[in-house]
């Protein structure tokens, strides 16, 4: 094994939360992943919180460089676009949802420090991106943009909670493409101008790159 690190701690206890949870994997589990001693462990992190804390640290910063180099240089359609491609990444997105909800539950402390603050940023980010859609008469000017944005966000945990099977009708049984497509059709026509659907209409058929 290379050398151990800090960093090589934190990545291998990222994949087995990922895989069985934060709760479920103890740092005997890390340790013997890593076939090291606790002693050893302790060396590099005083508590599991510690670890915890570092791994939310690393994906956040991981989320945020995959965020601006999907949006650079885009505008507001494109970036929908973007980000419809990804919300059909279906594993990802349930393994994600789940190691958020462990923290939450787990460990607040760590979870509130970062999730208001990435948040606002995000909320932030979308109403001026969707202000600017307005100026650029792509996004409707007839609505209120912070609502828009809370909704949108809303129905993405909502979808989630069903993948999860948390959120179930009787009766009902809907396959995730099928979501998926309800979900961006929906905000799409909400959002966008025709002017701007059209546009998201073409990125869809491959009419523009």
């Amino acid at each position: 094994m290379a050398e151990l690190t800090k960093e090589i701690i934190m990545k291998t206890a990222d994949s087995l939360f990922s895989e069985d949870g934060v709760r479920e994997v103890s740092i005997d589990d890390i340790c013997r992943k890593l076939c090291i001693s606790k002693k050893t462990f302790y060396q590099y992190y005083a508590q599991k919180e510690d670890l915890v804390a570092d791994v939310v640290n690393n994906n956040v910063r991981k989320k945020k460089e995959e965020f601006d180099r999907l949006v650079e240089g885009k505008d507001i359609v494109q970036i929908l676009k973007a980000l419809f491609s990804m919300v059909n990444r279906k594993k990802t997105m349930v393994k994600d949802k789940r190691m958020v909800k462990d923290i939450m539950k787990y460990y607040p402390e760590t979870f509130t420090k970062h999730a208001e603050e990435r948040g606002r940023a995000m909320h932030r980010f979308f109403v001026d991106r969707f202000r600017e859609g307005m100026e650029q008469g792509l996004v409707r000017s007839d609505m209120d943009v912070d609502a828009v944005q809370l909704m949108i966000c809303i129905m993405h945990e909502g979808m989630i909670d069903y993948l999860e099977g948390s959120c179930r009708i009787e009766g009902v049984k809907v396959s995730f493409r099928s979501l998926a497509a309800a979900f961006e059709d929906i905000v799409t026509r909400t959002l966008l101008t025709p002017k701007g659907f059209e546009e998201y209409s073409s990125l869809t058929n491959g009419k523009n790159s």
